[in-house]
């Protein structure tokens, strides 16, 4: 799942709990207890599509705040001043490694 999706999950929520009221309001008009009512399947269906739609918000907003916290850090490290580091040519430290294993070779030779 991905942060596109969230409108139609807050869609299916909010429609979950039109369902839902409307639901208990017919389940009432018919004079069922509160104990019955909890225990109709079409409720404890529609408050699982309520609850599924719930942690699927919790998701979304934490990757939302991670999103937030790299787009914070990605400016910080952009605005940050770069470290100055001494320009070594390549050519130049190629000869120096080649001078290194010269003398290591005319020390194991002589």
């Amino acid at each position: 799942m991905t942060l596109h999706r969230k409108p139609y999950i807050e869609n299916r929520k909010k429609i979950a709990e039109q369902k839902l009221s409307h639901r208990l309001d017919v389940l009432k008009a018919q004079g069922l207890e509160n104990s019955d009512i909890q225990k109709d399947a079409a409720i404890r269906q529609i408050k699982a599509a309520i609850r599924h739609a719930k942690r699927q918000m919790v998701w979304i907003a934490e990757l939302e705040a991670k999103d937030q916290k790299k787009a914070v850090a990605r400016e910080e490290k952009r605005n940050a001043p770069k470290e100055a580091r001494p320009k070594v040519k390549k050519a130049q430290q190629g000869e120096s490694q080649r001078k290194a294993k010269r003398e290591k070779k005319q020390s194991m030779q002589g």
